[in-house]
């Protein structure tokens, strides 16, 4: 399943969101969630259907008594990003935030319609026990005036940088720290921000549209963050091996996130608060 979906994601983005084979001529999007467990970008593709303005996908996992691993991770973290054929031969991004429905008369009638569109979903609900969860996507689209969401974004952009700045300082002040316990704390600071980025990663698309002028600026956070994953997975490997360099190697990884941060809010929160 995994080399057939990597070969999908492969011919979707070559082909401006046409694929072949058994797929051919499907509504389909590519949909990028943060790993619930690994806190890393999923991408997976789905069949979807239209609500208004709004985009359904549905949990079916081919009719399997379990729910899908991107099912999960929306619950864990309700953004995603979206890629779709732009009409023109190509693929447009954007980000979205997820509503999950599990039961309910709007989840059985956005379901009933995808069945009567698509039979295999009517068949997937015959071969489970578990009610089949219908996900809803609200693409997050910054080009519409929205000072109390705009607010709210960088609200939470504000709150979890200083949740990591209190974590990066009371790793430098902790003192002698036994080895263990530092590793530990390493491991937690290292879950949470790449987390952090992960999550922008599926919310810069919408920027992206909004923001014409931040392009370069854009660049810069999506080549950091790459640079900043780097760095993470080099400080696991240390920590593994019981390197005793991990102190100094945190130490310049501290910074080199506090940097990113400064420059992000620097040139992001102004756009938000631009009327």
């Amino acid at each position: 399943m995994a080399d057939m979906n990597a070969q999908i994601i492969k011919e979707f983005r070559a082909a401006g969101g046409r694929v072949g084979g058994m797929f051919a001529g499907a509504d389909l999007l590519l949909l990028t969630t943060v790993g619930a467990r690994s806190g890393e970008l999923r991408t997976t593709p789905l069949g979807y259907g239209r609500d208004a303005d709004r985009l359904v996908v549905h949990a079916s996992n081919a009719g399997g008594d379990r729910h899908p691993d991107w099912y999960r991770n929306l619950l864990a973290t309700p953004r995603a990003e979206v890629e779709l054929p732009d009409g023109d031969g190509g693929i447009r991004s954007l980000a979205a935030r997820a509503q999950a429905l599990a039961e309910g008369p709007e989840r059985d009638r956005l379901y009933a319609r995808q069945a009567a569109r698509v039979p295999a979903y009517g068949t997937y609900e015959t071969m489970t026990r578990r009610i089949i969860p219908v996900v809803v996507l609200h693409p997050l689209d910054l080009t519409v005036p929205d000072a109390a969401r705009n607010a709210a974004i960088a609200r939470q952009l504000t709150d979890v940088h200083a949740d990591l700045r209190a974590r990066i300082a009371a790793l430098r002040t902790g003192g002698p720290t036994p080895a263990a316990e530092l590793a530990l704390h390493c491991l937690s600071f290292c879950e949470s921000l790449g987390a952090h980025h992960a999550t922008e990663e599926v919310v810069l698309p919408a920027f992206d549209s909004a923001f014409p002028h931040l392009a370069p600026v854009l660049a810069r956070l999506h080549r950091e963050h790459r640079e900043v994953a780097r760095g993470l997975e080099q400080l696991r490997a240390m920590i593994a091996a019981g390197d005793s360099g991990v102190a100094g190697r945190l130490e310049a990884l501290s910074a080199e996130a506090e940097r990113h941060f400064t420059y992000e809010e620097e040139h992001l929160l102004p756009a938000l608060r631009t009327p």
